[in-house]
């Protein structure tokens, strides 16, 4: 019986160790496969399952099972699960496939498992000198989950955005981060600030701030030096991701919701190819879907004047500086003539929104109680809030109200465009144009 146990002992503290090694040596924190353990140290495959149960029972060893079990997804689950799955998996067979000369093994269950070192035991004997001050690194070195959420305030972003030496793209709800390369594919950056953030997204604190949301294991790909910095900003409390940025990362799913922001940018396409079907010229110089999008056109917005003042700007770059002169040629007088008195007149340009709107009043009747006069009221006031930032020197400042008026002045000026889409879309020549259906019954939201 004494011998039994030692060789029990003997056998565990192999496996205790070819566990803790595999972890320590892989090259992004991986587990090493069930079924090696019993071919590495020549047992039966299911003898070696008890081996292991009983590791698993001392918090030693932990397990994951599910598609991609080579990394701790998102947690460690409780021993009694674990050794459930351990004891379901001593009917799981191995499927050996050729290919002519090449065999390859595989296991028949959708669910396969990897053995960990438990949380507990790296803490007990992992250094962590190797990583210096990554400290997110060091976490996923001792074991936290890959695919654990952590939350950040939405400052953190500007060091990048603000920075022309690093690439800052995003989608509707999400975004990635690097540094730019010379023409030699050498980064412009110092060795510190070389830098790769595969994907960040959207989340909210409790009261509902905006905020940025980055996976674990991309935070080991900034350098020390900027987990320390991203560390510095991290928030903590009742934070929760955007639903649909969970979808697409961890369920892999496409959202079939679309920002407001994409809403604005497709019915401005929209009424451009209209406007080129009807009158064979485009109503304004340029649209900006996908490479063209500003990057500027985001909800990672820090809420600053400064930052509200430049979002102001573009938006009127976008629409009312945007819009084609030429387009109403032979429709409306483009000029008016100022009375200076004393006989005197000044013939003057007249605005761009101003030209559109007579232009519009002229060819189209509105039905029930709105008017055209109402539909540019909110292009108007955005040609007027630009006019503080490009005339007057502000002090910067820094407050929440800023993320709100974003939020309205987007929502109204996406709210006009729609409306153009379909005044245009009424027209005799348009009636054989199909409006994108993204665009028509998708939901497009503000976050």
């Amino acid at each position: 019986m004494a011998s039994l146990i030692k060789n029990t002992n003997k056998l565990k503290n192999k496996i205790q160790t070819i566990v803790y090694d595999f972890f320590v040596n892989s090259s992004d924190f991986n587990g090493i496969p069930l079924r090696n353990i019993s071919q590495k140290l020549n047992i039966e495959y299911e003898a070696s399952i008890d081996l292991i149960k009983e590791l698993v029972i001392e918090d030693i060893v932990s397990i994951q099972s599910s598609t991609n079990p080579h990394i701790i997804g998102f947690q460690h689950y409780p021993i009694e699960s674990q050794l459930s799955i351990l004891e379901e998996a001593k009917k799981i067979k191995e499927v050996i496939h050729s290919f002519g000369d090449f065999k390859i093994s595989s296991e028949n269950t959708e669910f396969p498992i990897c053995l960990y070192p438990s949380k507990i035991f790296l803490s007990k004997n992992r250094t962590l000198a190797e990583f210096g001050n990554a400290c997110y690194t060091q976490q996923l070195a001792l074991g936290e989950p890959h695919l654990k959420p952590i939350f950040f305030e939405i400052e953190v972003l500007d060091r990048y955005s603000n920075d022309p030496r690093f690439d800052f793209k995003f989608e509707d709800y999400s975004g990635r981060i690097s540094c730019r390369y010379d023409e030699n594919e050498k980064p412009i950056v110092r060795d510190e600030d070389d830098i790769f953030l595969k994907t960040f997204g959207l989340g909210f604190d409790e009261n509902g701030n905006r905020l940025a949301v980055v996976y674990l294991r991309y935070l080991k790909d900034l350098t020390a030096e900027h987990q320390i910095y991203w560390k510095s900003r991290e928030k903590s409390g009742n934070c929760k991701m955007l639903e649909e940025y969970h979808q697409n990362t961890i369920q892999g799913n496409w959202s079939s919701s679309y920002s407001i922001f994409s809403g604005f940018i497709g019915e401005q396409k929209c009424i451009n190819d209209l406007t080129e079907l009807i009158f064979s010229k485009a109503l304004f110089r340029k649209t900006f879907e996908e490479e063209n999008r500003p990057k500027e056109f985001t909800f990672f917005f820090t809420p600053t004047l400064k930052n509200y003042n430049d979002f102001i700007l573009l938006l009127d770059k976008m629409i009312s500086e945007n819009i084609n002169k030429d387009f109403f040629e032979r429709k409306v007088e483009l000029f008016e003539y100022k009375d200076l008195g004393n006989g005197l007149v000044e013939k003057q340009s007249k605005g761009t929104l101003q030209i559109f709107e007579e232009w519009l009043t002229s060819v189209f009747n509105v039905e029930g109680d709105g008017t055209i006069s109402e539909l540019f009221k909110p292009l108007k006031k955005i040609r007027r809030e630009r006019q503080n930032p490009a005339h007057r020197i502000s002090e910067n400042q820094y407050d929440l109200k800023f993320t709100d008026k974003q939020k309205q002045i987007i929502s109204d000026a996406y709210s006009v465009f729609r409306n153009l889409r379909n005044i245009f879309h009424q027209h005799p020549k348009a009636k054989s144009f199909e409006i994108p259906n993204w665009l028509e019954n998708g939901k497009i939201k503000t976050f």
